[in-house]
């Protein structure tokens, strides 16, 4: 692939799909890449990431309730978010579509492949959301039932910026501010609660791709990435996820956390480059017979360094 400089400045763009006004920013010419962000974040969180991915039409969607997308009276489910993001892409006829997802962005690009696989020709997954139960405590709390719904709306900006500012490492202290001020809009709360009472419970992550990953004709080829220090979503979902899938690396960033995105952009994105380039990545495949200690024992081994792949 050519490499051609992308703009300076993103292009705002939005689409009405009569439940929800979507809205995203779009970068470049070429092969389509479609980035999903995770909980109580925004299309500005890749700010670091599209330059770094040249020759490439980048799209970064602001999820519903999330950024600049509206905020309905929802269900927020992970279907109904995943079927809003598959008719945007229909409506835009992307096809050949690249997807990275973070965190529950990931968990939603995973939902894609029940709905429009046919248009997904690769899929990372970064830090994702429905590999495993462990997750955050405190987005257990958030789980019960319309405690954050009724009594949070006046919290979530300083809550979110709290949370991500003990996330990373990185100095984005402006970045937090504006993030910020897309979670003070009236309908971020009830967003927020029912997108995170569908997937998490007192006891954990309850949504798993595994359990209906039988229904995709054919998975695209995937790849992991993940911060060996996330305290959000541990590496081990990573770990055990590439033990049971054949063809689907984990990369790991030894020193990062959850934001892998944010503490180091560049490794991130080099390998990306390399996945979404690969001109030989074979499909993912569900393997024949349920992961045993050993096979988990090879996850573990199989998890290269990002350092090391960007050498080779």
């Amino acid at each position: 692939m050519i490499a051609t400089p992308l703009p300076t400045e993103e292009k705002h763009h939005y689409l009405e799909l009569g439940e929800v006004t979507l809205h995203w920013t779009e970068v470049g010419q070429g092969p389509p890449v479609l980035l999903l962000h995770g909980l109580n974040d925004s299309h500005r969180t890749w700010r670091e990431i599209w330059p770094r991915l040249p020759g490439r039409r980048v799209l970064m969607l602001d999820l519903p309730g999330h950024g600049m997308s509206s905020r309905p009276d929802a269900p927020y489910t992970l279907d109904w978010n995943a079927t809003q993001v598959a008719r945007f892409i229909e409506r835009l006829d992307l096809r050949n579509l690249d997807v990275v997802g973070h965190s529950y962005g990931g968990g939603v690009a995973q939902w894609l492949l029940l709905k429009c696989s046919h248009r997904i020709r690769r899929l990372a997954l970064l830090s994702s959301g429905g590999l495993g139960r462990e997750v955050y405590p405190w987005l257990r709390i958030a789980s019960v039932p319309f405690l954050i719904e009724a009594f949070g709306q006046r919290w979530m900006g300083p809550i979110a910026g709290f949370a991500m500012a003990h996330a990373t490492t990185s100095d984005a202290g402006a970045e937090i501010a504006l993030l910020a001020s897309y979670l003070r809009q009236p309908g971020s709360a009830r967003a927020f609660s029912r997108t995170v009472r569908d997937v998490i419970s007192w006891r954990g992550q309850t949504r798993n791709i595994f359990d209906r990953i039988r229904e995709v004709d054919e998975l695209p080829p995937m790849r992991l990435f993940w911060g060996a220090r996330d305290a959000i979503l541990p590496i081990s979902h990573g770990i055990a996820t590439a033990a049971l899938l054949e063809n689907c690396e984990l990369i790991r960033f030894e020193n990062c956390g959850h934001f892998v995105h944010w503490e180091e952009p560049e490794a991130l994105a080099s390998a990306l480059r390399i996945f979404l380039d690969s001109p030989d990545a074979l499909p993912a495949h569900v393997r024949s017979r349920r992961v045993s200690s050993e096979a988990t024992a090879t996850g573990h081994r199989s998890g290269r360094r990002a350092s090391d792949r960007a050498r080779r």
